[in-house]
């Protein structure tokens, strides 16, 4: 019988994969736990037109990856912070501090993707890179001053 894997199964496929099984198998091991459904003709529909949104899907988020780098690269965040009478900052600057402050001007940022060796401790200019989804990277320049 050949049946569609709704799921990764050991030893027999990935997720969305087409295999022949045994017809005792699939009723009474696949079926029951929702690992796979018969390969009819409306499933194998259901599952090219799943296909096809996952690839439209992948296109959009690509595109906004695209852009978003393309806006970002050269952008030159400010960030203002308390620095004690040594010249030291009082808190440092993270990846964290870095995404949040890049919202607040309107990029849609996710922590993970700000690449920072070291916290930054000192006021001056950094030059950070930005990696984001699709392999996309873009670099900006930070500028700690004083408040």
């Amino acid at each position: 019988m050949k049946v569609i894997l709704m799921a990764d199964v050991k030893d027999l496929g990935k997720e969305g994969e087409i295999i022949e099984v045994s017809d005792g198998h699939a009723r009474n091991f696949l079926f029951p736990q929702n690992l796979a459904v018969a390969a009819t003709a409306d499933s194998l529909k259901k599952k090219s037109e799943k296909e096809a949104a996952l690839t439209r899907k992948e296109h959009k988020e690509m595109s906004i990856a695209g852009d978003l780098a393309a806006s970002l690269e050269g952008f030159e965040l400010v960030i203002q912070e308390k620095v004690s009478d040594g010249g030291v900052l009082y808190a440092a600057v993270t990846g964290k501090t870095i995404a949040d402050a890049l919202k607040k001007e309107g990029y849609k940022i996710d922590t993970e993707w700000v690449e920072l060796a070291h916290a930054l401790k000192e006021p001056g200019e950094c030059t950070v890179c930005i990696s984001l989804p699709h392999g996309f990277e873009a670099e900006i320049k930070v500028i700690i001053e004083p408040k």
